[in-house]
């Protein structure tokens, strides 16, 4: 009687085991398929961009030198519009800060071509690649800015010309005069606006969010983000691209409020928020949220925005 029943046992255990075989071979046949489409897609990538990278010829030297003398016929450029005696005071200004952006942009690009070491892998190829993009966007950009500048410098000078001619004959040409004066006001403000982007509405809101909504609080240990909207004008000399906005929060004990300052000496360099916008020359509608890791303190706090170390505005708010 014993071996009877031990039959249908073994019989039931070896049903298990082709079972649990069959699964584990379903199992490992799965993983090998996935990963082997995974393997095919990221080397198709790699096949990609070593293509992109052989066709264009990039090379680490050549790209360098081509970066160089762009950089250098630039620069050229921005110092023969400074040798300018005449040149208005404000497009100086702008002339004196692209000088110092393109030397950024210069060595930023240098980084990237030269910040990968070893042979010519698909990481090497992709920053290549990045910065022959880099190079030909700081070529266009800066060569487009640069002529809008010698073009309003001409029409500045145009209308000193005219304002001069005229300056003899105030008595008998009043209303000329006058047209003159509104015309040269009007291009005034225009050359103001040239190179930095201009903003406005700037307004700061402590908010939390309460059944699904914001809401605007002003006790400082409610306080969950700041909510900072500003709007970004249009301009017909200011430079279309990317632009990078700063933000500096200064709270009541006079510290910038920022979660990165480990590598900072200089609090003049520490910024609460960097963000970066396309601007196209139309105006645009900017929000940004900032979450401090501590409870906000009592006070009286500022906030200011910057673009290239330039202030655009500043505006104050306070927590009880």
């Amino acid at each position: 009687m014993e071996v009877n029943n031990q039959q249908p046992i073994k019989s039931r255990s070896l049903h298990l085991f082709i079972i649990l075989f069959l699964v584990s071979l379903g199992l490992s046949a799965f993983i090998f398929l996935k990963y082997a489409k995974n393997a095919n897609k990221v080397q198709a990538q790699n096949e990609e961009l070593a293509l992109a990278y052989s066709v264009l010829q990039l090379d680490k030297d050549s790209m360098q030198v081509r970066l160089n003398n762009i950089q250098r016929q630039l620069q050229d450029r921005i110092n023969e519009n400074l040798a300018h005696f005449d040149l208005k005071e404000e497009l100086r200004t702008q002339l004196e800060a692209k000088k110092r952006s393109l030397l950024a942009a210069h060595r930023r690009i240098t980084t990237l071509i030269n910040g990968h070491k070893g042979g010519k892998t698909a990481g090497e190829s992709r920053q290549l690649l990045e910065a022959h993009k880099e190079i030909t966007s700081l070529k266009q950009n800066n060569a487009t800015y640069i002529a809008k500048i010698e073009q309003a410098q001409k029409e500045y000078k145009e209308a000193q010309a005219i304002t001069q001619k005229h300056a003899l004959k105030v008595g008998e040409i009043g209303i000329q005069k006058d047209s003159l004066m509104i015309a040269n006001k009007a291009l005034n403000k225009r050359l103001s606006t040239a190179g930095s982007i201009r903003i406005a509405g700037l307004t700061i809101e402590p908010i939390r969010r309460r059944k699904g909504e914001q809401e605007v609080i002003e006790k400082a240990r409610k306080v969950e983000r700041l909510k900072i909207k500003f709007t970004v004008l249009g301009g017909d000399l200011t430079e279309q691209g990317e632009q990078e906005i700063a933000v500096r929060i200064i709270a009541p004990n006079g510290t910038v409020l920022s979660k990165n300052t480990r590598r900072l000496t200089n609090t003049n360099d520490v910024y609460t928020l960097k963000n970066k916008i396309q601007y196209d020359g139309t105006e645009k509608r900017i929000t940004y949220y900032y979450q401090h890791t501590a409870e906000y303190a009592k006070g009286s706090y500022r906030v200011e925005l910057y673009d290239n170390n330039h202030l655009l505005d500043r505006r104050s708010f306070s927590l009880r």
